[in-house]
Order: C-alpha cells, then sequence, then structure tokens
C-alpha cells in the first residue's frame, strides 16, 4: 500500500475524531478498509476521507448520524 494513500490507525482515529480502540474495531470488522505490513495496520486515506464526508453530509441533512456508515 502506498504510503502517501494509507495513514496509521492512529492517524486515521484522530482524523476521525475517534478512539484508537473504535478504528480498530472497523477494521477487523471490515467496515474500514486497511491492510497489514510488517506487522503494522494501514488504514486507506481515501476511506478515512469518505467516512468523514458521509458523516458531514449526514449531519448535514439531520441532527443525529447513522453510525452504519461504512
Amino acid at each position: 500500500m502506498d504510503e502517501q494513500a494509507s495513514v496509521s490507525p492512529r492517524e486515521a482515529a484522530q482524523m476521525m475524531g475517534m478512539r484508537l480502540d473504535a478504528v480498530y474495531s472497523l477494521i477487523w470488522a471490515n467496515r474500514l478498509p486497511a491492510d497489514k505490513h510488517d506487522g503494522r495496520w494501514f488504514v486507506l486515506r481515501s476511506a478515512v476521507e469518505a467516512r468523514l464526508k458521509g458523516k458531514t453530509e449526514c449531519e448535514s441533512k439531520t441532527r443525529s448520524c447513522d453510525r452504519s456508515i461504512p
């Protein structure tokens, strides 16, 4: 996976305003695309941005957001 196209789970958590364990839960549930290389996880930056965009669009339509956004 290209380093510029990916972020660490910690960076993904910071970008999404989530706890690190929540990001790992999404990875393990196959709800956040990630690959493991040399014992480290890398999350697709585009997937993080898509979740952020989905959350933003949802919040602009309603006060509560559906947490099932992939």
